[in-house]
């Protein structure tokens, strides 16, 4: 009998020492995908993490690409399981999937969180690779991967001379993304006596037509449809506020170096009033874009007629991108429209009256147009 229970016990170890197999894994991801970020986890996904914790250490790359449209809820278990995995296997000094990793790093269709993660790991079993790869991986469309190389780039600038080092953070501004990274890269290429227009490289709209005022009492101007929403049409004149509204006989052209454009400034310190702001833009073709713009008051934006953002925040902070809308522009001739808002508050904080927009790809990249002068 006691050899039965030993031999019972021995089946059992056994079981419990098992390798992780990768059918077992690839279930366990699809299980551990339905996490939310906002429901309470069940016992299938923790169990089902478990095991993706228990895995063999080549698995590493099949969890990293299994983040792939995934919530961070998702993402975040995935990681923790991946380090948990990894950490065993550096204690043990198990082989690592060093090569799995470089080629999930260099498929550009994976997660970016997993390919982050996976030069994250390979950073610490191989440094001079990681470094190696992430040097020339400045257009990568991961924005987190980008932002490391142009780093990486920026540092290698710096220790260049003349010529070579001028080639490079022109190279190196054409890729970023990161705002305080262009502005290290003009601000270096000042030093060379050149001078950049940080808002036409970020594509900042700098010149506009515009319409005011309007009213706005009581944030009451935000719904109403005030006719330059219907028909752009530079000399009609319009019930306003107080007195007429009408176009500007002319356009304006911002200097502001992040293509702000001061509605204080430009048609006075208005409250409770809402103004128009109209710009034409050509692009050789059909392109998609995203339209990003700032604005501390209330907006609504249409784009060749189509009302594309409806942001009624009065006061809400002016981060650079606040709203990011994705658009078509036709080929051509294309019409933008912005209405703001200003609402009546007294604080000092809330004077500001203004916008700023600029034109974009996917990843924040200035598309190529050509601003038509109203």
């Amino acid at each position: 009998m006691a050899m039965r229970i030993t031999g019972y016990l021995v089946l059992i170890f056994a079981a419990l020492l098992a390798p992780v197999h990768a059918t077992e894994v690839t279930d366990a991801i699809e299980i551990v995908r339905t996490a939310s970020p906002t429901t309470a986890t069940s016992d299938e996904i923790r169990a089902a993490w478990k095991t993706l914790a228990d895995a063999e250490v080549d698995e590493i790359p099949t969890m990293l690409r299994g983040m792939g449209s995934a919530n961070p809820a998702v993402e975040n278990w995935l990681r923790t399981a991946v380090d948990a995995v990894f950490e065993r296997a550096l204690a043990s000094k198990s082989e690592l999937p060093k090569a799995a990793l470089v080629d999930l790093l260099a498929d550009t269709q994976a997660a970016p969180r997993g390919r982050r993660t996976a030069y994250e790991l390979l950073e610490q079993i191989d440094p001079p690779k990681a470094q190696e790869l992430l040097v020339n991986m400045m257009e990568d469309p991961s924005l987190e991967i980008r932002y490391d190389s142009v780093a990486a780039n920026l540092e290698l600038a710096d220790a260049a001379e003349g010529e070579a080092k001028q080639q490079q953070l022109h190279r190196i501004l054409g890729s970023a993304r990161d705002l305080e990274q262009i502005e290290q890269c003009i601000t270096s290429l000042e030093e060379f006596g050149e001078e950049i227009d940080l808002a036409a490289h970020l594509g900042y709209i700098k010149s506009w037509r515009l319409c005011g005022v309007f009213d706005n009492s009581s944030q009451g101007g935000f719904a109403v449809v005030y006719p330059p929403e219907q028909t752009i049409d530079f000399a009609a004149s319009y019930e306003g506020k107080e007195e007429t509204a009408q176009w500007q006989s002319e356009s304006i052209s911002t200097d502001d170096s992040m293509g702000k454009v001061d509605l204080n400034d430009l048609i006075g310190p208005e409250k409770g009033a809402a103004a128009y702001a109209y710009t034409e833009i050509e692009v050789a073709e059909m392109t998609p874009i995203q339209v990003r713009y700032i604005s501390p008051n209330a907006t609504k934006l249409w784009v060749n007629g189509q009302l594309v953002a409806s942001n009624e925040v009065y006061h809400g902070g002016t981060a650079i991108d606040q709203y990011i809308v994705d658009v078509t522009l036709q080929a051509g001739v294309n019409k933008l429209l912005i209405k703001v808002c200003q609402n009546e508050q007294t604080d000092a904080w809330a004077q500001v009256w203004e916008f700023q927009l600029r034109l974009t790809d996917q990843l924040g990249g200035a598309i190529d147009f050509t601003p038509i002068k109203q």
